[in-house]
């Protein structure tokens, strides 16, 4: 910078280059800690039950069907989209290149699959894959330019309280759709996206629409490729739930934005993340009430329990693997949740680390406890142990979050500064 330029003007230039390092570095560790916790998923969910040989058990498949083509790319596409949003703002990554880095990411698991005897192994899938994350690095980059911008990063999600939810959800449904394995018990993922159609209306009516001037229209848009991303990949096959949950996705979304905009034009509030968990909180309660102790016919007379995660001699299918990865994603937002209501003004996760741990471990125990009765499951103490991890890891997301919001708000472009010689 020219000596010329004023003190004043000078140091506010460098004031705002940190600034802007600030947030680049803390949307970067929001971006990846939630990046990081959809690959894992995605990874346990492909490799699941885990039976590996120390060689390879099979080739490469030629077999294919439309509906692992469409499921394959679907799944990548939070991949490519979450991956952008670890980008430093106005340094997005090329759609080729975010092509490369998925295909490296499926190929560690295609590769990791050669050596398991239920899994089989593609190079039609790292293709797909492939192409979903690009799809998904598309995707993010048309909705920045309609967003305009910088301002798109708060309202993309990440940084709001709510739609970090939603995020969330993405492979809890996933899991839903699994472990239910075709049977009743996948119509539970009607609360699921319930409570994300409510979350999509209130961020639409008291954020993108007032400023952004986003119409409702979209707001469908949005709610329905949530939906598509959300449950398509492990319900493809079953076209009642598909078009069950659609609706309810959309039109739960439609009159929660309705609502919240008369109540903004009321109030005159915009803040409603509390108001909004309040009111769809107990489609999430209902929910992991009903999934922990599904199926409801019945109870052992004897209470039983394990210190591990299946009791001795239980057949571990990935059905009951999955069973056991979707309980865990659970307290993962369950954590989430309770730092949105405990964690609104706390500088330091310390601070809110021993409320969440405590009440996820409460209603964990309590869980566990009925579950001692269920003939199917059992209490188990490792499930408590991952569950209050899980617990703790959604307030860490909450936190995360929370820095990076307060990085946003402290970033100040200067105004009204002319930049003269002297």
């Amino acid at each position: 910078m020219s000596d010329s330029l004023p003190f004043t003007v000078r140091t506010a230039a460098i004031t705002t280059r940190t600034k802007r390092r600030a947030t680049d570095i803390s949307g970067a560790r929001l971006g990846r800690a939630m990046l990081s916790y959809l690959a894992v998923m995605m990874a346990i969910i492909t490799l699941a039950p885990f039976r590996f040989a120390a060689v390879p058990v099979h080739g490469l498949t030629q077999l294919w069907t439309w509906s692992d083509i469409v499921m394959n790319v679907v799944m990548f596409v939070p991949i490519g989209f979450l991956f952008q949003l670890t980008r430093p703002s106005g340094s997005l990554a090329k759609w080729w290149q975010v092509l490369l880095v998925a295909a490296a990411l499926s190929g560690c698991i295609e590769t990791a699959q050669l050596f398991e005897a239920e899994r089989y192994s593609s190079l039609l899938d790292v293709l797909t894959n492939a192409i979903g994350a690009a799809v998904g690095a598309v995707l993010y980059a048309f909705v920045l330019k309609r967003m305009d911008g910088d301002n798109a990063v708060r309202t993309l999600a990440l940084e709001l309280p709510l739609m970090g939810l939603v995020y969330l959800l993405v492979p809890l449904m996933w899991l839903i759709g699994l472990a239910s394995d075709g049977g009743s018990r996948t119509w539970l993922v009607l609360l699921v996206a319930a409570f994300a159609g409510g979350v999509l209306g209130t961020v639409h009516a008291a954020y993108l629409a007032p400023v952004r001037g986003i119409g409702r229209p979209w707001l469908l848009v949005a709610a329905l490729l949530w939906f598509v991303v959300a449950m398509l990949p492990s319900a493809i096959r079953d076209r009642s739930i598909l078009l069950a949950g659609a609706t309810l996705t959309v039109g739960v979304a439609w009159l929660r934005s309705i609502a919240t905009a008369r109540a903004r034009a009321v109030s005159g509030n915009r803040r409603f993340e509390l108001a909004t968990l309040r009111l769809v909180l107990p489609l999430f309660a209902a929910y992991l009430a009903l999934s922990s102790l599904w199926p409801l016919d019945g109870a052992d007379i004897v209470w039983h329990g394990t210190g591990a995660l299946f009791e001795i001699g239980d057949a571990v299918s990935s059905t009951r693997i999955f069973l056991s990865l979707e309980h865990v994603a659970a307290f993962t937002l369950v954590g989430y949740i309770i730092a949105e209501f405990h964690g609104r003004e706390s500088l330091r996760y310390r601070d809110i680390a021993q409320r969440v741990i405590g009440w996820g471990a409460g209603i964990s125990m309590l869980l566990e406890a009925t579950r001692g009765w269920h003939p199917q499951y059992g209490a188990s103490l490792l499930m408590l142990i991952l569950t209050i991890g899980a617990s703790a890891f959604g307030g860490l997301l909450y936190q995360l979050q929370r820095d990076h919001v307060r990085a946003l708000l402290t970033r100040r472009q200067p105004r009204g500064i002319r930049i003269t010689s002297r």
